[in-house]
């Protein structure tokens, strides 16, 4: 029989310590680019500003945002032109070129793509669903104002804003959505379910319009509570299958910004922020398994320091920075996130080098369960009793 409790303790302690070693290291990921662009015409000599935008990823890996470009004519302007990324390459959304310019802001798994599009001779942008090679006005009439598509589910259904009102396209048609009292709407996201969170303006005393954020089902009309008394209604960037809702709200005086995650029910938390000290935390989405992504304010600030991208999950938030591994994410800081998949996959921008600002797509990286690491741990146990056991023989 081994007789040495200090060296049993020794070993144990190492075996915990792998398997703590492997609850940290559950998670990791690659960074891929998206910064190399296709050729595109351009009306003028670029200036310094060509970016790409995401705004939103498939399950597939395929994103979907704009190119922001800055063209030196007799004044400064700056184009923006709906692109998407298959995986392979970064191009303009086809036929595209035909718009001044255009916006993509949602796409699903069956590559239908949403966002909103200027023609060449108006001055309002007009919600559209790109499928099969083909451009489909949204607009429930054709009426000379301002709209877009803000979100599409798997069956193709989508939400947006057109003339005003918010409105739900039910893959043949769009119909506005009926909101009692409402002197003015806007849809924002939407899940599977058919369920679309969005905002309305309502007539209030003293002429200042009240703002309240509803969700929307054809079971009925509700209206989220806010968080916190001294703060605007919440703005709900995401909704998941399960229900769940992440809004970001603003308190004026305190010129604060924060972030909660609401429950199919209604209750809410505070997600909190990177830092203590952190006054400003923005979340952009949320995936099925409750994992949220956005941005926070950092202890340090400088010009590309400011933010930091995170991802919240089981009660926790995380900088990204501290998870991607190996090159070329070891040269990238990472400043904000935009959209999350059911693979964890991540898609935002950034800055590589310092100084060129891009957009990146972090990927999961398998790593070694931590059940796999507690029977490493076990069997180095064995392995130093064995050799103790030996020596003492």
């Amino acid at each position: 029989m081994f007789r040495n409790p200090s060296f049993i303790g020794f070993a144990l302690g190492a075996t915990l310590s792998f398997a703590a070693l492997g609850a940290q290291a559950e998670l990791r990921y690659r960074l891929q680019e998206l910064t190399h662009f296709d050729a595109i015409a351009s009306s003028g000599p670029l200036g310094p500003i060509d970016h790409f935008i995401p705004q939103a990823l498939n399950n597939r890996g395929h994103v979907v945002g704009y190119r922001l470009q800055e063209v030196q004519n007799e004044v400064i302007e700056y184009i923006q032109t709906a692109h998407v990324f298959d995986g392979t390459r970064l191009a303009p959304l086809p036929g595209s070129n035909v718009f001044r310019e255009s916006v993509a802001t949602g796409i699903n798994d069956r590559g239908q793509i949403v966002g909103g599009y200027l023609l060449p001779d108006t001055a309002w942008q007009i919600p559209y669903l790109y499928a099969d090679g083909r451009y489909r006005d949204l607009r429930v009439e054709a009426t000379n104002t301002w709209g877009g598509a803000s979100g599409i589910n798997a069956s193709g259904h989508i939400s947006g804003t057109a003339h005003g009102k918010a409105f739900f396209f039910d893959g043949t048609r769009s119909r506005y959505m009926d909101i009692p009292g409402a002197v003015a709407s806007g849809a924002g996201p939407l899940n599977d379910q058919d369920t679309v969170v969005g905002r309305a303006h309502f007539d209030a005393p003293g002429g200042i319009p009240e703002e309240r954020t509803f969700v929307h089902h054809e079971n009925g009309l509700r209206f989220l509570p806010k968080p916190l008394p001294d703060f605007q209604a919440p703005q709900v960037t995401d909704i998941n299958n399960a229900g769940q809702m992440v809004a970001n709200v603003f308190n004026p005086g305190e010129q604060a910004r924060r972030a909660f995650l609401y429950g199919a029910d209604g209750r809410f938390a505070d997600l909190g922020g990177l830092s203590r000290t952190a006054g400003q935390t923005v979340v952009e989405a949320l995936n099925d398994r409750g994992w949220v992504v956005g941005q926070s304010e950092s202890e340090s600030c400088d010009l590309y320091t400011c933010t930091e991208a995170f991802l919240w999950r089981d009660g926790r938030m995380v900088s990204l920075n501290d998870l991607v591994v190996g090159p070329p994410g070891d040269e990238w800081y990472l400043s904000s996130a935009v959209d999350i998949n059911e693979r964890g996959q991540i898609v935002g921008n950034g800055w590589r080098g310092g100084a060129n600002y891009g957009a990146y797509l972090l990927t999961p990286v398998p790593q070694p369960p931590s059940g796999a690491l507690w029977l490493a741990g076990l069997g180095l146990v064995g392995t130093l009793v064995r050799r103790r056991t030996a020596g003492q023989g």
